[in-house]
């Protein structure tokens, strides 16, 4: 009898510091409903929340967007404001990110396949004051397959560190895209030292590098930089809420199966470095010419640029159709339709 008594006093004790673990994360984090944040606390909004006003993080509080999107008319952080896996941030107003010579520490840090888009213009603060507070940033921080969409101007003032920083895996990309005019503290002020972000400014750029970043601009277009530009992106710079688009686009590709049936022929001709089987390229069907090597690459031709559309000074005078080439400036391979130069992209052929 004891010993059963025992038993179910544990199981009292082991439901109550359940109970008291649980209060106590969720005291960690508080539902935001459009209250005034206080610095220490982290607020979490959980399947979307719209605000006719603005929103302030003070220094020291975080704000969490775990999932869904958070409508707002302005943000100012001087904390963190953290945008989940698959979330999101759309603000009709401006967003302040930092305060110049604050010497406290801000950053606004994105997810996989998450986005911030804004009408309005991102103001980026030094608070390291040229590094008189070394070591403290305004940071935009850009995980995997994440966008920023800035439909106003962007100003910069850090000069002693990068503005963007990626923290996705190694192999991704991110896009940062400025429909306006873009202004930094100049000298060795850049956006980015990450080649995968992928910067994208349609306005002027004024007082601010380009780092190590995959760069297209000024007054970038599709046209300018077919290889860097995000499907769904478009080239209105007056279009603002590209950025649940270019989200949708990103590696979405075909996965459609091959046509099925007999062969009509198989391939004659073959060039191998590898000793020859009997049965290649015999056993290649529908072809002409096969190639094969296990550490050998086959190298096109290689052209300056050519433009999307024929010009006088372009690398090929007299393009034919249907004709191959790696554009050295656009970085792609480009096939010549009969009308215009394309890069070559996955698609399905339907």
């Amino acid at each position: 009898m004891g010993d059963l008594n025992f038993f179910n006093i544990n199981k009292k004790m082991i439901f109550l510091l359940m109970v008291a673990f649980y209060s106590v994360i969720n005291a960690q984090c508080i539902p935001y409903t459009g209250q005034v944040m206080t610095s220490g606390n982290t607020y979490c909004i959980n399947g979307g929340y719209t605000t006719l006003s603005g929103a302030n993080i003070p220094n020291g509080a975080t704000l969490i967007v775990q999932s869904g999107q958070f409508q707002v008319s302005g943000v100012q952080v001087m904390g963190t404001l953290e945008i989940a896996d698959g979330a999101s941030v759309k603000s009709n107003g401006s967003i302040i990110i930092g305060v110049y010579g604050s010497n406290m520490d801000s950053r606004v840090k994105l997810g996989t396949k998450s986005f911030l888009s804004l009408t309005g213009a991102v103001v980026q603060g030094d608070p390291s004051q040229a590094e008189f507070y070394p070591g403290r940033t305004s940071m935009i921080e850009m995980g995997t397959n994440s966008v920023v969409e800035i439909c106003g101007t962007f100003t910069q003032q850090s000069t002693t560190y990068p503005s963007v920083k990626y923290v996705g895996i190694p192999t991704g990309k991110a896009y940062c895209i400025a429909k306006a005019d873009v202004s930094g503290g100049g000298g060795a002020s850049v956006i980015s030292n990450d080649s995968q972000i992928v910067a994208i400014a349609m306005g002027s750029v004024v007082g601010l590098g380009m780092g190590n970043a995959s760069f297209c601009g000024p007054n970038a277009t599709s046209a300018t930089c077919p290889s860097l530009w995000p499907s769904g992106l478009s080239d209105d710079k007056d279009v603002c809420g590209n950025a649940p688009v270019i989200i949708n686009e990103i590696d979405s590709f075909c996965t459609k199966a091959g046509t099925t049936g007999t062969p009509d022929s198989f391939t004659k001709f073959g060039i191998t470095v590898q000793e020859k089987n009997n049965a290649w390229p015999e056993n290649v069907p529908n072809g002409f010419l096969a190639m094969e090597a296990k550490n050998k690459g086959f190298v096109i031709t290689r052209v300056q640029h050519v433009s999307q559309t024929p010009q006088p000074g372009d690398a090929i005078t007299d393009p034919k159709e249907g004709m191959l080439l790696y554009d050295i400036q656009d970085k792609c391979v480009k096939l010549y339709n009969g009308t215009v130069w394309k890069c070559v992209e996955r698609s399905c052929n339907d």
